[in-house]
């Protein structure tokens, strides 16, 4: 037996265990997967009643800014937009049927692109409040082209266009914020997460 062979049996050098999807493997599709699928949850249980455009990007983009701060890969936001896209769809959430997976797949899509630009340093309270309010952003936009398509009534919505985007802006910097912070506290006690 030769040493090439000793390397190839060995299952650390195993090309096809290394990475899986967007070069990633398994272990981080699966923990995106289970943000994603904290996201939809948070989402559906946590109703708060503030009936103001937004108010769930104050833990959905929290949520979302935490789990791509652990998961420093591209593709993990995709993969949590799309857990938490599909069991949106299945959980009946919001009046657009299955065109809901866009309001969360997009965001999920943003974050992979937008936070390589801030070098992943998701743990600084400025770069999580600005990577918040950009991601929460185009969830409005296509709640509102959805809206649009579907012939759905968004008359709160409409009635100031302005006030939503603050206040999407705002819910978004908020979780952005408790991103931040948790990001701190949770990366020295995750020794064993990459």
């Amino acid at each position: 037996m030769s040493l090439n062979d000793i390397k190839q049996a060995d299952p650390k050098n195993s090309p096809e265990q290394e990475k899986y999807i967007f070069k990633i493997g398994l272990a981080d599709v699966l923990r995106a997967t289970m943000f994603g699928t904290i996201i939809a949850v948070t989402t559906d249980i946590l109703r708060l009643p503030l009936h103001m455009p937004g108010h769930s990007s104050l833990y959905w983009m929290g949520i979302l800014l935490i789990g791509k701060g652990l998961i420093k890969k591209f593709g993990s936001g995709i993969t949590m937009g799309i857990v938490s896209g599909i069991l949106a769809v299945i959980f009946g959430m919001g009046k657009e049927g299955v065109f809901v997976f866009f309001t969360y797949f997009i965001p999920g899509l943003l974050i992979d692109f937008l936070v390589p630009f801030f070098r992943y340093k998701l743990e600084s309270i400025g770069v999580a409040a600005v990577c918040g309010a950009l991601a929460s952003l185009p969830k409005l936009a296509v709640n509102i082209i959805l809206g649009i398509i579907l012939n759905v009534p968004m008359l709160f919505l409409t009635l100031g266009l302005g006030y939503a985007a603050a206040a999407h802006a705002f819910y978004g910097i908020i979780g952005g914020v408790l991103a931040s912070v948790i990001i701190k506290r949770l990366k020295p006690r995750l020794s064993n997460w990459d």
